[in-house]
């Protein structure tokens, strides 16, 4: 266990810590306080010869809290004046204090004339004192700041007092004198013991909206963590210049500044504000630090590290001047919105430019990653705003709302430019499927150079998005847009072809380089219960289907739905739509079970649709028509070891819904295509990472892979596989090289956005359930411009990145450049660091000069 014992002038201190003069130190209670704790000594509360100094204003103190471009400062400012007593009663308290503690007591004392130095001193040392603090430098009025000659005044201070008494003598010196080296050297030179390096600086502060002085109206005291860059500066040059011992004070905020001060050369190290802060238990903090500090460097005592960094700090003539560092940035860390994406939209980076009225960057940062932007603007799940910081502090930010605004405003105001591809590869691709895994495919490989044919067995492209999704959710004119921008691109889309009936697998992988198959999940699972097979009963993807392309569907007045997922959701307000008048959807668990998005079931029930949880249908009943269905009701049984509450059917409860037409939502499986195995349970097996098959130059993706998903999702795994495909057709192997990311730490941003005004998150646009539940036309509208910018300017940009910025602000070598919604810096840099010090994510780091 290391020993802290500390010689400091010629007594022997239990520990190095010092509780500084101040109200801490004013009477035997308080001293005792500090000697529980661990302190090795404390200076008693400064006596003064003025009584004007012997009694504070109320209040006294204030922390002053300040932010330097989002950078956190405190500074702690006080008018605590000297001890209520007077030179008997202050002796006495002294006497006091030797008689019932064993922690050493050092009286400080601060007076005007000759004759009160001398009788103070003398009356502390009749008292026991162990040694004698002169406080020549007290900020509210002393020797530093009563005008002339102060350097000479301090001096024959010292000398009258030395001559009087014959205790060790600490002089407090202030960090404002001219040359405190100076000032030193000559008290040793008199025969003091000791100096304390600094007494704290005068300040002032001032309130401008009252153009008052703030409290307490006058100068008052500074310390704080701020200070104590000053004197570590001056104690490492003062300690190798003299003999005497140097009690280090000011800034002390933790243990570490406490081995800081030892490490320049302090002896001891005296604490005031901090323990002002928190309390008299902050002393064994302190104490304790040290000693695990000291135990795992192996030193046994205090002088063993004392003033062994002097020896390190070079002059002006010594510093190295060369260009050894540049800065770099490590882009991984990632904003929770970013991060979460499965298509990794640059959200931040398009919010950005969005809050700053740069619509057309915003939209090339949208338009960045995959072509259906448009369409996910509209029926994304938007994990984005699941994962968004801002919900952790009011709302998360509407980030699909902002991204159609932008997307509509580009429509309104910007020539609709085709992607620029590549120049020609010759190589051919066979997509099959024109949904949005296919499409996304097309869209890729046409952009990098590559020819491609789409078959599609449907008569119209987009898959699920042209005949799955409604129109009030997908504008058929959205889709349109987004499929002739892909067109436009030279892809070929063939309509009415089906692969494995009007062409084979064999063919197509014949006829061109490689293939890519994403025809989804379009087989409906059936319901499995008697009587499923009478007329009225349909799939909802059928009912979908026949809508979407003309048919003409009639679903009498009362529908009943059955299943818990978007496709079902469509399905009940799509038969509204058709003229029903009631509408049932019966699902077998609890509201919070239904995979459907929450916002959905939201729109759903505000239009009419009644949803029966914990229902599970039994039995179609009817003479070869749908009349009604047996439906069976469920509760919640006991929890299984997983702690999930599993549906229970309730005994002899069954009863009948009466119903005109059935729709069953419950699931759908991939169609099998000759040639390509499907697994056990009816997907594609493929490499997650490439889309690849095991087939020569065969690739799957969407829905045929992961079975029934979203609409992001397939198109992720679209640009996937197109990747993977681009390195094969250029015979580069398939390894596709995702970026490393990482999601940024939610709790750092929300502490440096803690003064960031709390804000609902803007109200989307909806139309009225009255008057939506009979029309086709889009339920959710679109933000004003005013509504846009104003939701824009939540974002707390989380990320490094286009968004953040504050490298590129700060360098004022001009060598930081934005690459897509990154920053990368040049060779404009000079390796000064500020960058780095400033990042709030602590993304950047010096590496060794390129040059």
């Amino acid at each position: 266990m290391p020993d802290l014992r500390t010689r400091y002038v010629g007594l022997e201190l239990e520990t190095p810590i010092v509780v500084a003069s101040s109200g801490l130190t004013e009477t035997v209670e308080k001293m005792r306080l500090c000697q529980e704790h661990g302190a090795g000594a404390v200076v008693v509360k400064s006596y003064a010869e003025e009584e004007v100094m012997r009694s504070s204003p109320t209040p006294r103190y204030r922390i002053l809290r300040r932010r330097l471009g989002g950078e956190g400062s405190v500074t702690f400012i006080s008018y605590e004046q000297a001890s209520k007593f007077d030179i008997e009663r202050y002796a006495q308290e002294v006497a006091d204090a030797k008689a019932k503690l064993r922690i050493k007591v050092i009286p400080s004392i601060l007076c005007v004339t000759d004759e009160g130095w001398v009788k103070a001193a003398q009356l502390l040392e009749e008292a026991g004192a162990d040694a004698l603090e002169i406080n020549t430098s007290c900020p509210h009025g002393s020797i530093t700041f009563r005008g002339k000659r102060v350097e000479e005044t301090i001096f024959r201070t010292v000398r009258l007092i030395r001559e009087a008494v014959s205790l060790p003598i600490v002089v407090k010196v202030s960090s404002m004198l001219t040359s405190p080296i100076g000032v030193v050297k000559e008290v040793e030179r008199i025969g003091v013991q000791g100096v304390t390096i600094f007494n704290r600086m005068t300040a002032l502060d001032v309130n401008v909206h009252t153009e008052e002085i703030e409290m307490p109206g006058g100068y008052t005291g500074h310390g704080g963590p701020w200070a104590i860059q000053y004197p570590l500066r001056w104690i490492s040059q003062i300690y190798p210049e003299v003999k005497l011992d140097i009690a280090a004070s000011g800034g002390v905020s933790c243990w570490e500044d406490v081995v800081r001060y030892i490490l320049v050369g302090a002896t001891v190290v005296q604490v005031c504000t901090a323990i002002f802060f928190n309390g008299y238990e902050f002393i064994e903090e302190l104490v304790r630090g040290l000693e695990r500090h000291m135990e795992e460097k192996g030193y046994a005592r205090p002088e063993d590290f004392r003033g062994k960094v002097v020896g390190k700090i070079l002059g002006m003539y010594e510093i190295d001047r060369r260009h050894r560092f540049d800065a770099k940035i490590d882009p991984s860390p990632t904003a929770p919105c970013k991060f979460a994406c499965p298509v990794k939209v640059p959200v931040q980076a398009f919010i950005h430019y969005l809050s700053k009225g740069e619509f057309a960057k915003a939209l090339e940062m949208i338009r960045s990653v995959d072509p259906f932007q448009s369409v996910l603007a509209r029926v994304c799940y938007h994990p984005c705003e699941d994962a968004c910081t801002r919900g952790d502090m009011d709302e998360p930010i509407a980030i699909m709302a902002l991204k159609r605004f932008v997307l509509e405003w580009g429509e309104r105001n910007l020539p609709q430019e085709v992607p620029r591809t590549a120049p020609p590869t010759g190589k051919k691709v066979a997509v099959v499927g024109a949904g949005p895994a296919g499409l996304t495919v097309a869209h890729d490989l046409a952009k990098k150079g590559h020819r491609v044919v789409v078959y599609e067995a449907l008569p119209v492209p987009g898959g699920m998005m042209a005949v799955g999704i409604p129109e009030y959710r997908l504008p058929r004119e959205v889709l349109r847009k987004e499929i002739e921008r892909i067109e436009g691109m030279g892809v070929e889309i063939r309509t009415g072809i089906e692969v494995g009936k009007d062409v084979s697998l064999d063919e197509l992988r014949r006829e061109y380089d490689a293939v890519f198959v994403g025809t989804g999940a379009h087989r409906s699972i059936p319901l499995g219960v008697p009587g499923e097979g009478k007329e009225g009963v349909v799939q909802a993807l059928d009912l979908l289907r026949r809508v979407h392309l003309g048919g003409d569907v009639e679903v009498g007045k009362r529908v009943g739905v059955v299943g818990g997922g978007n496709t079902a959701l469509d399905a009940a307000r799509t038969a509204l739509r058709l003229g029903a008048e009631e509408v049932f959807l019966l699902y077998r668990r609890t509201k919070e079970e239904m995979p459907a998005m929450p916002w959905e079931v939201e729109e759903a029930e505000e239009e009419g649709v009644r949803i029966l949880y914990l229902t599970l249908p039994v039995e179609v009943l009817g003479d070869g028509r749908v009349r009604a269905v047996r439906c069976l009701p469920h509760t919640l049984g006991e929890p299984d070891e997983g702690g999930r509450r599993r549906p229970e059917p309730v005994p002899s409860s069954c009863y009948e819904l009466p119903l005109d037409t059935l729709i069953v939502a419950v699931g759908q499986v991939p169609e099998p295509i000759p040639g390509l195995p499907l697994g056990p349970d009816g997907t594609v097996d493929v490499d997650p990472d490439t889309g690849y098959t095991g087939i020569p130059g065969v690739f799957a993706g969407g829905d045929l892979v992961s079975g029934p998903a979203s609409v992001v999702q397939a198109v992720a795994s679209g640009r996937r596989a197109a990747e993977a495909m681009d390195g094969y057709l250029r015979g580069e192997g398939m390894n596709v090289e995702a970026p490393t990311l990482r999601e940024v730490d939610k709790l750092k941003v929300l502490g440096r956005s803690w003064e960031r005004e709390r804000r609902p998150r803007v109200g989307i646009p909806t139309a009225d359930p009255s008057e939506r539940r009979r029309s086709s036309s889009e339920v959710v509208g679109t933000l004003s411009e005013e509504e846009a910018l104003r939701e824009a300017e939540r974002c707390l940009s989380c990320g490094c990145g286009v968004g953040c910025g504050l490298c590129e602000r700060v360098c004022i070598h001009f060598a930081i450049e934005i690459e897509g919604d990154r920053y990368k810096i040049t060779d404009r840099c000079e390796g000064c660091g500020m960058c780095v010090q400033r990042c709030p994510l602590g993304t950047i780091s010096l590496v060794p000069h390129r040059g």
